[in-house]
């Protein structure tokens, strides 16, 4: 009797999790942070991608997990003309929308709702455009908005776009996140209404799992009523938010969650050693950053980059700032990319032959050198200030003198435009799975230091690369102009690599199937549960 209400008030304040964790038709993930919205193409943080991208959603086409290569998802096939200026994509005349209490679809997905969706991207008429929109949602000026020109109806089920100019990424672009396809039907209910704000916080999809509720930091969905695609395997999905990780390392020890996300690194080691877990750790593309301000003395002096780079302790910086979060880099992109240069050299840590060089190139000792950071952790690094404290200690131990300047985005951005700096603490996360999404932010005369040409260089025959390649149809050609590339930024040494962030999930051993992608989130319609093995004992 003591049994029943205590399950029954703890059913009151969590509804009774550890008890739906033990069946095998629900799946608990305990995740760190809220989703700022059920729209991916409105919310790029990874707590919102984890709990909307592939839970709710489909695009026109996908990156095969296991192969990476680009394969049908609404789309069922594609094709281009010769000078690769225009997609035609056939769609599947059988995918179906959500039903849900608060939207009934009365028809299947068709050319009406790929064109609404990707135009409220691209198209300020759109009226959706402009609704939830904020200044650091980057999705309201992304990539595709400079790619396509126009995006045509040639029939109920197929569609074509048109770029202004032939473009290697737009694949890439379609089958990222801020891509997925949403309902004009629903769309225009909504806007009927007068509650246009509704279709990024109660959604509808085509995807494995559709919104229930969101209550108390629980959110729940449920398995697509009329599935299209193969169904999830598991019935009921359970998003717990959980901002203490030793909380949620708990939860998932005591079976009230299957799978949590971002345990603290200090718990890694422990974690990596339980043999009833499962540790998933998989690099990132979010890469740590240092530019030098390549415009202005003394960076203006390749001789004085390579010198003051090869003062600093990269090591020491990798383990007092980032901890068993990340791994160290010497290039922009992480080994696991397609264009990823193996060739690329290591970073040298010597003082001494740091000095040296700067004396024989006439290094003034007496200027101050201005480090420039911003105040707030970001994805890409946690503390700003400590990183820059290690610099300005090995500077120091070498006789440069360093000034360290942490300001708020406003002034930021002032600084940054200015040039009013040495070097700038940054990173780039990539958006897509393509390399020039690196690239081209970082070293195109075409980008500004806000926008993320943070180094200010400008040269012609970078920008000649950078654009040959974007339009190149040999896959074998762009790679070989990427090795080009990364062989320029260490040759003249116009970014130090720092580290590349690591993604960390954990999961139960009676847990299978979990697909992470660390660009899009994780994925868990295939997932797998059977009962834990103390239940099967008990059985």
């Amino acid at each position: 009797m003591r049994f029943l209400f205590i399950c029954a008030s703890l059913s009151f304040l969590t509804g009774c999790y550890q008890t739906e964790s033990t069946i095998t038709d629900s799946l608990l993930y305990c995740a760190d942070k809220a989703p700022t919205s059920f729209n991916p193409q409105v919310s790029h943080d990874t707590a919102s991608l984890d709990a909307t991208t592939h839970q709710l959603y489909n695009n026109l086409i996908r990156i095969d997990p296991v192969s990476r290569r680009f394969v049908a998802d609404i789309a069922k096939g594609w094709q281009s003309n010769q000078d690769k200026t225009e997609y035609t994509f056939y769609l599947n005349e059988q995918v179906t929308f959500h039903q849900t209490d608060y939207f009934q679809a009365s028809r299947h997905l068709n050319a009406d709702d790929v064109i609404f969706s990707l135009k409220r991207l691209l198209s300020t008429e759109n009226p959706f455009h402009d609704i939830n929109s904020e200044s650091e949602n980057y999705f309201f000026n992304h990539p595709l908005t400079n790619i396509i020109k126009d995006i045509i109806k040639i029939d109920d089920h197929t569609v074509r776009i048109i770029l202004t100019k032939s473009d290697a990424t737009l694949l890439a672009n379609l089958a990222a996140h801020y891509s997925v396809i949403l309902s004009l039907e629903y769309a225009d209910e909504l806007l009927q209404a007068g509650h246009p704000e509704k279709i990024d916080f109660f959604p509808i999809g085509t995807g494995p799992y559709q919104f229930k509720n969101y209550q108390n930091n629980i959110i729940r969905f449920q398995k697509h009523k009329n599935p299209w695609q193969s169904p999830a395997h598991i019935d009921n999905l359970i998003f717990d938010i959980t901002a203490n990780s030793t909380k949620r390392y708990a939860k998932l020890l005591s079976g009230e969650c299957d799978v949590i996300a971002n345990p603290a690194p200090s718990q890694v080691d422990q974690i990596s050693q339980n043999p009833n877990v499962s540790l998933s750790i998989r690099p990132t593309g979010n890469v740590a950053l240092i530019a030098f301000n390549s415009k202005s003395s003394p960076f203006n002096d390749v001789i004085n980059r390579h010198a003051l780079s090869n003062a600093i302790d990269l090591n020491t910086v990798i383990q007092a700032v980032f901890f068993n979060n990340a791994v160290s880099t010497d290039n922009l992109l992480p080994a696991h990319s397609w264009a990823f240069n193996p060739r690329t050299l290591k970073h040298q840590f010597s003082p001494e032959q740091s000095l040296k060089k700067l004396q024989e190139n006439d290094f003034n000792f007496e200027q101050t050198l201005r480090i420039l950071a911003p105040i707030k952790k970001s994805i890409y690094n946690p503390n700003f200030y400590k990183t820059a404290e290690l610099i300005q200690a090995n500077w120091a131990n070498i006789g440069v003198k360093s000034e360290i300047v942490l300001l708020r985005q406003t002034e930021l951005d002032s600084a940054l435009a200015s040039g009013d700096y040495d070097i700038f603490l940054t990173g780039k996360s990539p958006n897509i799975n393509d390399p020039d999404n690196i690239f081209r932010p970082l070293l195109s005369c075409k980008v500004n230091q806000i926008e993320g040409n943070t180094s200010r260089w400008c040269d012609p025959d970078t920008q000649a690369l950078l654009d040959s390649t974007l339009v190149k149809s040999s896959f074998i050609q762009r790679v070989k102009n990427y090795y080009q590339l990364q062989e320029l930024v260490q040759s003249q040494r116009i970014y130090l690599p720092i580290a590349h962030l690591l993604r960390f999930d954990v999961y139960n051993k009676n847990i299978t199937n979990i697909q992470v992608d660390t660009l899009t989130g994780i994925s868990l319609h295939q997932v797998n549960k059977v009962a834990p093995l103390k239940m099967l004992e008990l059985k």
